[in-house]
């Protein structure tokens, strides 16, 4: 599926294609993660937990897909002097991403699930290091090609991933006691300065 939307998204709108490269690269190690991956200690299987996780998952590339047919003008780059901060941001995005799903690859899931706790490498730092390099990767984009529908689909999808934090970290939470500890020292998407040491509520902080 990915395949077909990266072979799409180059044909018809080349600068998109190109900044999404690493997203359907990064795709493609997901899928290879689904065969080595192991099997989950806890999952949750709610109509909620899955319509976040999909639409979550594929809210953006079909947004992009649908509106290029009818404002294609949105997805035109904008050369500004924030143009190269917004390269960098995709760019330092793109491998942070990469650097989080090597760490993640024996406990990678869509829905929520419990596999193994991770807590090396960028999970050192960030609770949901995957959802900090999107987040750095679309905003770059949104800086090169900024429409209102653009930062308004992005909205919707922030809201998304912030149920989809909530949901991962209950089934965590539940399968590792150690999750507790954990959470009260690694901020949801990044250090979190003078962070208390005390029970934090049952919500993703952002």
């Amino acid at each position: 599926m990915f395949a077909v939307w990266a072979t799409l998204t180059l044909s018809k709108m080349p600068a998109v294609g190109i900044m999404l490269a690493p997203t359907f690269l990064f795709e493609l190690g997901v899928a290879i993660s689904f065969l080595i991956r192991d099997e989950p200690r806890a999952a949750t299987k709610s109509l909620r937990a899955r319509l976040s996780a999909y639409v979550g998952s594929f809210f953006i590339i079909a947004f992009l897909q649908v509106a290029q047919r009818s404002h294609p003008e949105w997805f035109i780059p904008q050369v500004t002097p924030l143009a190269p901060v917004a390269i960098l941001m995709w760019l330092g995005g793109t491998l942070w991403t990469a650097y989080a799903i090597w760490h993640l690859r024996y406990a990678f899931s869509i829905e929520p699930a419990a596999r193994r706790l991770v807590t090396t490498g960028p999970y050192a730092f960030a609770r949901h290091p995957l959802y900090t390099g999107y987040c750095v990767q679309y905003v770059g984009m949104l800086i090169v090609m900024p429409s209102l529908a653009f930062a308004l689909a992005l909205l919707v999808w922030t809201l998304l991933m912030v149920d989809r934090m909530y949901l991962e970290e209950s089934v965590l939470r539940a399968a590792f006691p150690d999750y507790a500890d954990y959470k009260r020292r690694v901020g949801a998407l990044g250090p979190v300065p003078f962070r208390r040491a005390v029970r934090q509520p049952d919500v993703a902080s952002v």
